[in-house]
Formats: structure tokens, sequence, C-alpha cells
């Protein structure tokens, strides 16, 4: 039987032995969000990238920016995130709104914000007005290759350990033929992965609903976690479930989320919606 055990004060060990020989150890870090953690037996896997599915308005920014200011507050673990779709204002703003003071952890050399907006909706209108001096770019490896450059630049300025990149999705615009997009993707999560730090990749949830089919990204990261908004009966809920976490053994079943003030808190323990 898997146990688990303290390993310092920000990482976390599964320890599992087979035929009284092997032990495979997996560290984990966690991620300050009460509730989580607890379906993870600790937290996200060291040094992997986990993708975050959602629908509008169900949480992933928040849920991913609180990764990261748990993470610098309670456990000295400094962060970089990179924003696809909003600048760095609106993101300060919005994150100040629960007490999340980005721009004091960037003055003390905490976090870094890669703000990569202009890079996908510049390339957008050039695409359109500047056709010609835009073919010599068909592919568009460069402007992920200098993300990954800027990104590694970024976490050895701050010394993150955390990272996240917000949204894939972002992507669909920038790369709107479905072979370059595919390339664009499978380039930034080998690039991501590369870095050996704990990252979350968010993107949108393509089909409402418990039925779905996987997207292809799934497959090329280390781990799952969706969240929805269902409706039953009149009624709204907030649900949450990992759906794989390599490495770490995890809660599968769906439970109930709520986002008020203090960001993201997640109830392992209780029924999705209420028995009238």
């Amino acid at each position: 039987m898997p146990s688990f055990l303290a390993y310092g004060k920000v990482l976390y060990s599964s320890m599992r032995v087979e035929n009284n020989e092997k032990v495979i150890l997996v560290e984990t870090r966690p991620t300050g969000i009460h509730g989580l953690d607890e379906l993870m037996n600790g937290g996200l896997p060291d040094g992997r990238v986990v993708l975050l599915i959602g629908g509008p308005g169900t949480g992933k920014t928040i849920l991913a920016a609180q990764f990261l200011y748990k993470g610098i507050k309670d456990h000295k673990e400094n962060g970089v995130f990179v924003s696809l779709d909003e600048n760095k204002n609106h993101f300060y703003s919005e994150m100040g709104a629960f007490g999340w003071d980005f721009a004091g952890a960037e003055k003390d050399r905490k976090f870094a914000f890669i703000d990569a907006t202009r890079a996908t909706k510049a390339s957008m209108l050039k695409e359109e007005i500047y056709k010609e001096e835009t073919r010599s770019l068909k592919g568009k490896e460069l402007p992920i290759e200098k993300l990954a450059s800027e990104l590694q630049n970024k976490i050895a300025y701050v010394g993150a350990k955390r990272i996240v990149v917000d949204t894939l999705t972002a992507l669909f615009y920038r790369f709107p033929d479905p072979v370059e997009r595919r390339t664009a993707v499978v380039d930034l999560i080998e690039s991501l992965a590369d870095l050996n730090k704990t990252t979350i990749l968010t993107t949108e949830l393509q089909h409402l609903g418990l039925e779905r089919n996987a997207i292809p990204e799934e497959y090329l990261v280390h781990g799952v976690i969706m969240m929805q908004t269902l409706f039953s009966g009149g009624t709204t809920t907030r649900a949450l479930q990992i759906e794989k976490m390599r490495g770490t053994k995890v809660n599968p079943n769906l439970v109930p989320y709520t986002i008020d003030r203090n960001g993201i808190e997640v109830f392992p323990n209780m029924p999705l919606f209420e028995e009238k």
C-alpha cells in the first residue's frame, strides 16, 4: 500500500514497495488549494506538466494563479505566469480581488509575468495585412522558440519552481492551419516538459457535459484536471475531476468546488448536488 511522507517543508513523497525490493518515489508539490491536494495525495507531481481543462467562467486562470501565489507565500517557491490571452495589468487587477499581490511579488523578484498576447494578436493582424512578409514564417516554430527562451530567462531571474501558461486555446488563433497548430502545441508542451518545473497549462473545454472525447493535448501531458459547470434539476454546481496524474495515486471522483473572495476551494467529501 502507498504511504505518504513529508519531504522537507514543500515536497511530499509517495512510496510503493513491490516484492519487498523495488521502491518507486514520486515527489509532489502542494498546490495550496484546500481540498485539491487531498485528491492527489499531496499535490502535483514535481517537474511535470499538467493540463487544466475547463469551460468559460470555471476558474482555470484563478486556480492556476492560486497555485503560483500559494507557492510564493506559503512554500517560498517563486513562479512565472505566461499569458497568451490577457495583459499584465488586467491579470494583476483580477487577481488582486482575491488579495493576491502579484505586483508586489514581482518587485520582490519572486514572480515574473510574460505577456505573450502581443505575439499572438499582432501576428494575426500581420498575416492579414502583410501576407507576403509572413510567408517565410509558414512553420511558425520561431515564436515558440522565442517564448521558450524568454521563459528560461525569467525562470533563471526569479529562481522559479512553478510555471503557468494560460491559455493554450490562444494558439488556435495564432495557428489557424491544423498542421501548424499541432506542431506548435507539441513544441510548446515539449519545451515545458524539458524545463523540469511543475507546470500548469490551461485550455478551453470544447464540449460541455460529462460525455466527451479526449483532446490530443491530453496524451502529451503528465496530468489532466477537468473543471466544469454542471446543471441538474434547476441547480448549478461547479465540479472538478482529476482525470489522470502519472506517478501519483489520485481520487478520480467528480467533486464540487467553489470560487469566493479567497479563491478556489475543493470539497472532496461533499456530494455534487444536495438531495431534495
